[in-house]
């Protein structure tokens, strides 16, 4: 049952990563229907009315076209709490908006349950405010006429 938990953490983890990075659509198959967002304050969001996948689906939407291009990466874990149903991990961005690059990086952690996504809680900062993560999950940022993997 444990490893089944595992598996599940990884493979959720993987697809909220790809939703993340151009696949809003898949917040349809990822998120349970009560969902709770936990945001850090102050926020432009209102994590009070994004509580189902489509919701989430928009929120995602709304959020990427902020932006000219936007690419998520984790190198580290993530970290799967197989009796907790919580799976977490570090992760940076290369974000290009107004025609400038910067990196930004941050933790999540995301509950499950029963295959879906029951919450999500985020962090991130500009790499320059915090520094980057150790040399095991150093990324390299990628210039505004660079291709996604």
């Amino acid at each position: 049952m444990q490893n089944d938990h595992y598996e599940m953490g990884l493979m959720l983890w993987a697809k909220w990563t790809e939703m993340w990075n151009g696949r809003p659509e898949l917040a349809r198959q990822l998120v349970a229907e009560r969902f709770a967002l936990h945001l850090p304050l102050p926020n432009l969001v209102d994590p009070e009315i994004i509580n189902d996948p489509v919701s989430v689906e928009r929120w995602v939407s709304e959020h990427r076209a902020r932006y000219e291009r936007i690419v998520f990466r984790y190198g580290a874990g993530p970290f799967v709490d197989t009796v907790a149903g919580v799976v977490a991990g570090p992760w940076s961005a290369d974000i290009i908006a107004g025609g400038s690059a910067r990196l930004v990086c941050g933790m999540d952690t995301i509950a499950f349950s029963a295959g879906k996504i029951t919450e999500y809680w985020t962090l991130s900062k500009d790499v320059e405010a915090i520094g980057m993560w150790t040399t095991a999950l150093i990324f390299e940022p990628i210039s505004p006429s660079s291709s996604v993997d």
